[in-house]
């Protein structure tokens, strides 16, 4: 939510160059003005229809695009393995507090950088499919009426999870498969989990979650999940991949809202959960730079004019750029948040200046070479262990 108000006050200056009348006519425009009412909500996606799923293996999109220099060496030839990706948070406005998907909108642009620098990590394993559903709009995070947030939480949800079903009866033909998940999408991949596979018997078929960029309180293992545990090491199968990446030094100073069986709450920085994504275990050492396989230099298309005017460049990635290797260090602190090395003057610094130093949109592209090897270690320790049973 920060980074959102530093937008809302860019765009007020540098757009209308009203002053505060100018900041107040964004604020207006992008904020939902009014309570959230469920008869007023867009209508919910049908997921039978191809128009709803932003990847595919059935159509050619940009979670298939792999950069040049990626290690493919390792790669599965026959994939056996799907991932159900859940997207974060596109939508800010304007609107009200859910998006109604329609492909004209900003939050458009930003799916086709999620799929870029994300979800086409996971292509060297796995067939991905990503549905698009009515997220939740930013401040749903942070604004004080938590009824409308909540609602508007619940609702975003509801379609995750319808999108998953159909993924299940109708798609997956019984064949393993991954949670991939940021932000937003980790938030309902979370829940997705605790509702429909933890107790269930399709944890069996599931190889591993990757809930990324909202932190994982170790509570959540202990109320929430009965049979699911944390990743402890790179070829574990059957858990959770978690962590949310800082600048040295940086944390987190606000409460974030988290789904439990019981209801919503509000949970602060304490004991999360962190997983180093370049050993793959939970211990504080610092890993060093010479384990960090290549990180992804995104490339942001969708502008602060775009975002006011609600309107999608139909920017789409033909190739993904070259990885950086070696960029950073990494280490999980003992509260949990996950720390690199300060990024300065390159394509991963962080141009907001944010004075908690959060990499949060780069959670993903920062240790994109990693994420690729370790989700093809997974699969292949996962079909391992199917094959010995």
């Amino acid at each position: 939510m920060k980074t959102f108000i530093k937008w809302l006050a860019i765009l007020a200056v540098t757009f209308f160059l009203l002053g505060a009348i100018g900041y107040k006519f964004i604020e207006y425009r992008m904020l939902p003005s009014l309570p959230f009412v469920e008869d007023t909500v867009p209508q919910a996606p049908d997921y039978k229809n191809s128009d709803f799923w932003f990847a595919h293996p059935e159509i050619q999109d940009t979670a298939d695009l792999i950069p040049a220099n990626a290690d493919t060496s390792q790669d599965i030839e026959n994939k056996s393995i799907d991932v159900f990706f859940i997207h974060s948070t596109g939508y800010v406005g304007p609107g009200g507090w859910n998006s109604n998907m329609a492909h004209e909108n900003s939050e458009t642009q930003s799916l086709e950088y999620m799929l870029s620098s994300m979800a086409s990590a996971f292509n060297g394993c796995c067939d991905i499919y990503a549905p698009n559903y009515r997220q939740a709009h930013l401040t749903a995070f942070s604004n004080e009426d938590s009824t409308s947030s909540f609602a508007a939480l619940d609702l975003a949800y509801s379609d995750v999870e319808s999108a998953f079903e159909y993924f299940i009866d109708n798609i997956s033909n019984g064949r393993p498969f991954m949670i991939v998940a940021h932000s937003q999408g980790t938030l309902h991949g979370l829940r997705l989990i605790a509702n429909k596979i933890d107790k269930h018997a399709l944890r069996e078929r599931l190889v591993a979650a990757y809930t990324i960029g909202y932190w994982l309180p170790k509570n959540m293992f202990e109320r929430t999940f009965s049979n699911i545990s944390l990743c402890e090491s790179a070829e574990q199968t059957s858990c959770i991949v978690s962590y949310d990446t800082y600048g040295e030094g940086g944390a987190m100073s606000v409460g974030l809202r988290h789904w439990y069986p019981e209801g919503w709450e509000t949970t602060q920085v304490g004991d999360i959960a962190c997983v180093n994504p370049l050993s793959w275990n939970t211990n504080t050492a610092k890993v060093f730079a010479d384990q960090h396989k290549g990180a992804f230099p995104v490339e942001f298309k969708r502008t602060p004019v775009d975002m006011v005017m609600a309107n999608n460049p139909e920017y789409i990635f033909e190739s993904l750029p070259d990885l950086s290797p070696n960029l950073t260090w990494a280490k999980c602190d003992e509260s949990g948040v996950l720390h690199i090395a300060e990024q300065v003057d390159n394509a991963f610094s962080n141009h907001l200046n944010n004075a908690d130093k959060s990499y949060h949109v780069l959670d993903f592209g920062l240790f994109y070479g990693n994420l690729r090897l370790n989700a093809i270690e997974r699969s292949n320790a996962y079909l391992r262990k199917i094959e010995s049973q």
